[in-house]
């Protein structure tokens, strides 16, 4: 089942390393650790979805709705 999960976002990964110059790799493990591949984290800080952005870093990075899986990765 996780290997299903984090092979949803493959290509956004992929693609957000591509453009940030930075191993696929780093990307996978922010987000394993920072909430294990779970588009729905919240922490008790604030921090939302994928890779736990926080609503003022999500609108300084264009985030619109930093539930969204791909809008989180690319931020």
């Amino acid at each position: 089942m996780q290997g299903d999960v984090v092979s949803l976002y493959d290509d956004v990964i992929d693609e957000a390393a591509a453009t940030h110059g930075v191993r696929p790799e780093l990307v996978r493990a922010v987000i394993q650790v920072e909430s294990g591949f779970n588009p729905r984290a919240r922490s008790h800080k604030g921090a939302m979805g994928l890779m736990q952005l926080m609503p003022r870093t999500a609108a300084d990075l264009g985030v619109d709705n930093p539930w969204d899986p791909v809008q989180n990765i690319r931020g």
